[in-house]
């Protein structure tokens, strides 16, 4: 019987251990060695191209720079080349809010239904889609924007270019928005996709002016919270699912000098979204703005002292942001940033072929509308403003609306003008295109003291975001006084202003509700209503003789003292020259 081994023997069990052992040292030896010498990965290259307040601007007519810029089948162009040449880069589309609203008649006769199918056939080459609501989305109420979004007819009585009415391919989400009567949001606050390999998080916010700047009708089942502290309520939600790149689109925005290129370092950039950058929380690392139509291209920082990029393209389709990332694959973190604004010249590319068919279907299916002559312009009439921010089609669309209600004095907002008239045959359509907001005129009964009040709010902190055009009154002014006392003389029709006569005053709904900050006209009494303002546009350009020839008139002034000249002049109107 053995009852052991001896020094100089081993068991086959042993035997065959030790084997087993050395055969898996030869085997997994070589794939241990190539896994120590192999290289880290690879960070991560992710493409976002940004387009905010597109306002359903599918046909051409816009300008930047003095070049004409924009449509549907050009930006569509620029984007499809940019996708092209993504290079294997996960890549998005991102829409900061104003994709709708405020638009030409090819999309806003058709409800803005064309524009959302014009992003969805970007899809097709960009499935991942992501946008936020602007104050323009509301403009129809929130049950049309939610039609908008989710798709079907409803209770329209329009040309359904796509039957039934499909919605939008795009995610939207917001962060910021509330139904009043539960405190739930209008969409999802954020969306999480993956970008080859690593996740990235986009969240939404809508600028909390919008009940300022809109009807109030049309949003009185909403509330909007702060921006900064919505955002950040949902930055933990995020991290705790491991994500670190986090990108925000934000219907908020400011300005700064353009500039062409990749992101600069030192921009001063100017607007509300710089303070609401700055309380954001350290993991945020780009800010995808809108709302305030102009170039924004800088590095701002966080409230974890981190650099922020902050982009905005222009609006009306004359531009995009082109965004690029890395992100480390082992942390998720983002460790570079950088963007382009890229001007969607007309000369610039061939039109894309999808969009531009689009483009013409939707004319085809207005022009019984929108292609009846109106009267004939000798010259373009524009938005250029005198350095008193007085221009030709302003005193154009204000006198229309004073001419509508028979009023003493009209008002409108300079923002309110949405596209020029060229010189030649004017159409309705081309009216429409003024101000495509479908607004109620009416009239109000104001006095003296309130006249004065509104035209003196131009100045007043908060600041309005437009300047007032004026029909029926002059008045000058003069910067180097305190705000409240800047208007130094006021004339109704050649008759100094009286403080407490009563005038009759014209203006759009919206107005009349405070918006844009003109808040004083809420105090208005007697309110008529009238036409709405293409209506009243298209009769008073009717009634004009041909051709039609507008100049800005000098109806607003700065003060500009002749020698000898002083404060105490007694009527400061016959004392000035009007700035061209």
């Amino acid at each position: 019987m053995v009852s052991g081994s001896s020094t100089g023997s081993r068991s086959p069990r042993r035997q065959a251990a030790v084997g087993l052992f050395v055969l898996l040292i030869i085997v997994l030896a070589p794939i241990a060695l190539s896994g120590s010498l192999s290289p880290a990965a690879e960070p991560v290259h992710v493409r976002i191209l940004a387009v905010n307040d597109f306002h359903g601007q599918l046909s051409a007519g816009q300008n930047l720079n003095g070049e004409p810029a924009g449509s549907a089948p050009v930006l569509s162009s620029y984007l499809k080349c940019a996708m092209a040449d993504a290079d294997g880069a996960a890549t998005f589309i991102a829409l900061p809010g104003d994709v709708v609203g405020a638009s030409p008649p090819e999309s806003g006769l058709l409800l803005d239904e064309p524009t959302v199918l014009f992003f969805n056939g970007l899809a097709d080459d960009c499935p991942d889609i992501i946008a936020t609501f602007g104050n323009h989305e509301f403009d129809r109420g929130t049950d049309e924007l939610l039609r908008m979004v989710r798709g079907g007819n409803g209770a329209t009585a329009i040309t359904h270019l796509a039957d039934p009415y499909p919605g939008a391919a795009a995610e939207y989400v917001c962060s910021n928005v509330v139904w009043k009567t539960n405190g739930t949001l209008l969409a999802a606050p954020y969306t999480i996709r993956d970008a080859g390999g690593v996740q990235i998080a986009f969240i939404g916010a809508t600028t909390t002016e919008t009940p300022s700047i809109q009807k109030a009708a049309s949003i009185e089942e909403v509330l909007f919270e702060d921006e900064t502290a919505s955002i950040n309520r949902y930055v933990p939600e995020i991290q705790q699912q491991g994500v670190h790149a986090i990108v925000v689109l934000l219907h908020e925005g400011g300005e700064q000098e353009p500039y062409d290129g990749p992101t600069r370092e030192g921009g001063n950039v100017t607007g509300r979204v710089a303070g609401i950058v700055a309380g954001l929380d350290a993991d945020v690392d780009v800010v995808l703005s809108g709302h305030t139509h102009a170039f924004t291209n800088a590095y701002l920082e966080n409230a974890g002292k981190n650099p922020v990029l902050v982009a905005q393209a222009y609006s009306c389709s004359r531009a995009f942001a082109d965004v690029s990332l890395v992100i480390d694959p082992l942390t998720g973190e983002v460790t570079h940033t950088s963007a382009r604004i890229v001007p969607a010249y007309g000369n610039g590319t061939s039109p894309d072929p999808g969009a531009l068919a689009l483009l013409e279907t939707c004319e085809e299916a207005v022009r019984p509308m929108t292609g009846r002559i109106i009267t004939v312009a000798s010259a373009d009439i524009t938005r250029v403003e005198t350095d008193a921010g007085e221009s030709a089609l302003g005193n154009l669309v204000v006198d229309g609306q004073r001419a509508a209600m028979g009023a003493d004095i009209a008002f409108i907002t300079t923002g309110s003008l949405r596209a020029e008239i060229a010189e030649g045959e004017v159409t309705w359509g081309d009216l429409y295109a003024v101000q495509p907001f479908s607004s109620t005129v009416l009239s109000m009964t104001l006095t003296g003291e309130q006249v004065r009040d509104a035209l003196e709010r131009q100045w007043e902190t908060p600041l309005p975001p437009h300047n007032l055009a004026v029909s029926g009154l002059t008045y000058s002014f003069d910067e180097s006084k305190p705000a409240g006392g800047r208007v130094v003389a006021v004339r109704v029709n050649g008759t100094p202003l009286d403080p407490d006569a009563e005038y009759t005053a014209a203006m759009v709904d919206f107005l009349a509700t405070g918006g844009d900050k003109y808040t004083v006209f809420r105090e208005g009494t007697n309110v008529v209503p009238g036409p709405f303002d293409v209506d009243a546009l298209v009769a008073y350009m009717g009634s004009l003789p041909e051709p039609v020839e507008m100049k800005p008139e000098g109806r607003i002034a700065k003060v500009a003292w002749r020698p000898g000249g002083d404060a105490g002049s007694p009527d400061p109107l016959s004392a000035l020259s009007v700035s061209a």
